[in-house]
C-alpha cells in the first residue's frame, strides 16, 4: 500500500487577496442623535492569481484475487494549490467525513493513513507555502492581517479607557486609527468625565452618610432598628431605595475603586438593603 500524489489541471482558481481596505461612512439617526459610523470593507481590486495545478491523492494496493494479481486505487481527496495558501495544509478539511471515512474504508488507522500520505504531502505543502510567501500578495496577505489586528487592538483599548462599547470608537476613528471626528470624541472624553466626577461624589457623598451611620449606630446590625426597618416603608418609598441601592452598589464596587478597599462599606450596603426590605 503506498500512497500517489498526481497533479492535476484545472481552468479556474479562487480570487486572490483584497488589496486593501475602504473606509465607508454611513449616516445613523438613533434615539434623536445623529453621528457618523466609520466602517471597513475589503477593496474590490483583487491580486491577479496565476493558473495553478491542483494534487489529487490516492492510496494504491496490490492484492491478489483467484491466483491474479490486482490493483485498487482509493481516492483520499483533491487539494488546490491556493487551498493550501488559503486554508493550510491539512488534508482531513477536504475529505468529506474527515481523514477517519478513509481510513475505514482502507482499514488502517487514521494515524497509519497519515504516516502513508504525509511523507509525500508535507514537502508539497513546504514548498507551495515557500513560493507564495514571496509574492505581493502575501505581503498584501500580511499588511491586511496587520491592519486588522492593530485596529481591533485599538478598539479593546478604547472601549477600556472610556468605559464604553466599541461601537463607540467607529463614531470616531477609522480602520486605520485615523481621528474622522474630533468632536465627538470629545463628547466621549466629556460624558466620561463626567462620570467619573459623578461617581467620586456619590462616593464622597456616601463614605459620609456611611460614617455618620456608624458614628450613630457603631455599625450596630441587629435589634429593632434593624430588624424593624423594612416595615416602615411603603412600596413607593421600597421603589426609591432600590435606585439608592444600585447607585451605592456602583459606587463602592470594587471594579468601580481600584485603587481603595470598599469592603467594608459594601458590607453596610448590604446591611442596608436588608434593613430596607428591598
Amino acid at each position: 500500500m503506498f500512497c500517489v500524489i498526481q497533479e492535476v489541471e484545472v481552468k479556474t482558481v479562487p480570487a486572490g487577496e483584497p488589496k486593501g481596505f475602504v473606509v465607508d461612512e454611513t449616516k445613523i439617526t438613533w434615539d434623536g442623535e445623529g453621528y457618523t459610523k466609520y466602517s471597513y470593507h475589503y477593496a474590490s481590486e483583487r491580486f491577479e492569481r496565476p493558473i495553478r495545478k491542483s494534487y489529487r491523492i490516492s492510496v494504491h494496493e496490490s492484492y491478489r484475487e483467484n491466483g491474479k494479481v490486482k490493483k485498487k486505487q482509493t481516492v483520499i481527496c483533491t487539494v488546490g494549490y491556493y487551498d493550501i495558501v488559503d486554508w493550510g495544509g491539512w488534508i482531513g478539511d477536504f475529505i468529506t467525513g474527515g481523514l477517519k471515512a478513509k481510513a475505514d474504508i482502507l482499514g488502517l488507522t487514521e494515524d497509519a493513513l497519515y504516516e502513508l500520505i504525509y511523507g509525500k504531502w508535507q514537502p508539497i505543502v513546504d514548498r507551495v507555502l515557500a513560493e507564495f510567501q514571496q509574492t505581493e500578495e502575501h505581503k498584501r496577505k500580511e499588511e491586511n492581517r496587520r491592519i486588522l489586528n492593530e485596529h481591533n487592538q485599538r478598539v479593546d483599548a478604547f472601549r477600556e479607557k472610556y468605559g464604553v462599547d466599541g461601537e463607540y470608537y467607529s463614531r470616531c476613528y477609522d480602520v486605520f486609527g485615523k481621528l474622522r471626528n474630533p468632536e465627538y470624541l470629545k463628547k466621549i472624553k466629556a460624558d466620561f468625565k463626567a462620570r467619573k466626577e459623578y461617581e467620586r461624589r456619590s462616593r464622597e457623598q456616601y463614605r459620609s452618610y456611611y460614617e455618620n451611620f456608624r458614628s450613630n449606630y457603631g455599625g450596630y446590625s441587629g435589634g429593632s432598628y434593624c430588624g424593624t426597618a423594612a416595615s416602615n416603608y411603603n412600596e413607593v418609598d421600597k421603589a426609591m431605595l432600590k435606585k439608592f441601592y444600585r447607585t451605592l452598589s456602583k459606587a463602592f464596587h470594587p471594579d468601580s475603586n481600584p485603587d481603595k478597599d470598599t469592603s467594608e462599606e459594601m458590607k453596610m450596603l448590604n446591611r442596608l438593603k436588608s434593613d430596607w426590605g428591598v
